[in-house]
């Protein structure tokens, strides 16, 4: 099990790593490697690194200045600029590289400028940190489209599931109908905490801040597909939120499916 101690020497090393290769002109650190009170067990190192101009692609297949890269034993790349690390001990990096002109193509909240060479890095983070905000803050959201594209959902993922096709049911129901259930009640009702809050992504930390309905909703994700639509609908049903109209549109939901 990692502590804390170890958590803290890695990001100490890797700093100490970056500042001695004359490519790197700044590291970032994101989430519980920024912000330390949020640190478990389970916490992984989410990080950017910024090169020179041209040197970004040489971090990102030659990973020899990563802390303790003789164990690393997974490094698949999942974008242009970002790769995930996994060591023997099960110890998680998710991190991109970008060059000097590719940063503000990065989105972020919680951050911590570990490395500034430049003496840029940071000023360049504060502007995109407040730019994501907007940029979320923006998103279009409209509650009464989620709700019906969510009945959507679970119809057709009942229906799939009864001809056979459990897979794509699976996806239709525990994952999109459960995410539009989630963006739902956060528009609904306020969370019972907001300090642990990822404005990138709506179901981090769900059951901490709504407890009651995250423990409901994890129990309806092991259950069958069928069962897990129905739970959603009943937790859409004995909410306080819905209209009229939007009672009668599950009711053919309700319908259709014999329920």
């Amino acid at each position: 099990m990692q502590s804390k101690e170890e958590f803290l020497g890695f990001e100490q090393q890797l700093t100490q790593n970056l500042e001695d290769i004359e490519e790197v002109i700044g590291l970032i650190f994101l989430g519980s490697a920024a912000d330390h009170s949020r640190f478990d067990e389970w916490s992984d190192h989410d990080f950017f690194v910024v090169t020179k101009e041209g040197r970004a692609e040489e971090l990102r297949t030659e990973l020899s200045w990563l802390p303790n890269h003789q164990q690393i034993v997974l490094s698949p790349r999942e974008t242009a600029h970002g790769l995930k690390v996994i060591y023997k001990d099960g110890h998680v990096l998710e991190f991109a590289v970008f060059e000097d002109s590719e940063l503000e193509k990065a989105s972020a909240n919680s951050y911590l400028v570990a490395l500034d060479k430049s003496k840029t890095i940071q000023t360049r983070m504060n502007s995109i940190a407040e730019r994501t905000r907007e940029t979320v803050a923006g998103t279009s959201f409209e509650p009464t489209s989620t709700y019906e594209l969510l009945l959507c959902q679970l119809l057709i993922g009942v229906g799939r599931s009864r001809r056979g096709e459990a897979l794509i049911a699976g996806e239709h129901v525990r994952s999109w109908a459960i995410a539009s259930l989630v963006k739902i009640f956060r528009y609904w009702e306020e969370p019972e905490s907001n300090h642990l809050t990822d404005s990138l992504n709506p179901l981090r930390r769900f059951e901490v801040q709504y407890p009651e309905l995250g423990i409901a909703l994890v129990k309806a994700q092991a259950s069958s597909v069928e069962d897990c639509a129905r739970a959603i609908l009943q937790i859409l049903l004995d909410s306080k939120h819905l209209s009229e109209k939007q009672r009668e549109q599950a009711q053919v939901i309700i319908g259709r499916l014999g329920w």
